[in-house]
This record gives structure tokens, C-alpha cells and sequence, in this order.
């Protein structure tokens, strides 16, 4: 799997928002270019949070044996969640760490002069 393509169960990472760089799963695709997303503590099963698909790095993983827990009628718990999420987290590499930008970078022109 290239990681190009959202659907249930993929890990994604939000790239914009207060929860940037926030790593979570699809649980559904709305149609309308959104997806529910959850990550099984803040953003639990039944309050998924409704995230813009534009807003979403796919990632090359997927939970499986959720998508096939619910493809057999089961519940999926929030542990479940927390615990494929971390799983799939650790199999990656970590996530770089965003470059300053120009609010938090500092001035070139004032170092040394405070």
C-alpha cells in the first residue's frame, strides 16, 4: 500500500489544525470530504472528530484486524483503538519534526545583542 489513498482504518496524520503532526485512525469516510477520525482517548469511538480530508496525510499503515472486526458486525472498543494505533505507530518511522517558521524563528540580526 502506497499510504496515497484514505479509507477505513488507514493511519493518517493531521497536517492542519490545533492537532497537527497528531497521529489517528479512519473509522469512516463521510462522503461529502470529510472523514471521522479517532485515536481512542481524546477522540474516543462514539465522539469521533470530523476532520476535512485535505487536512489528512495518509499514512502507509492500516488497522486490519479492526477493519475486519467491523466487516463481522463487532463493536470496536477505544482500547482496541489505542492499542492497533500505537502498534502501527511503532512499525513507522518517527515523524520529522516541523522546521521553525517565521514566527519562531529568531532574528539572525538581533543574536547575541540581548
Amino acid at each position: 500500500m502506497n499510504g496515497g489513498e484514505i479509507r477505513p482504518w488507514q493511519l493518517v496524520a493531521s497536517s492542519a489544525g490545533r492537532d497537527s503532526g497528531q497521529r489517528y485512525l479512519v473509522l469512516t469516510l463521510c462522503g461529502d470530504g470529510f472523514a471521522l477520525v479517532v485515536d481512542g482517548q481524546r477522540r474516543r469511538v462514539d465522539r469521533p472528530k470530523r476532520k476535512n480530508l485535505r487536512h489528512l496525510r495518509p499514512l502507509a499503515a492500516a488497522a486490519a484486524d479492526l477493519a475486519e472486526r467491523t466487516a463481522a458486525g463487532q463493536a470496536v472498543s477505544d482500547e482496541q483503538v489505542r492499542a492497533s494505533l500505537d502498534a502501527l505507530s511503532a512499525q513507522l518511522a518517527p515523524e520529522p519534526e516541523p522546521e521553525n517558521d517565521a514566527a519562531g524563528q529568531r532574528d539572525p540580526r538581533r543574536d547575541g545583542q540581548e
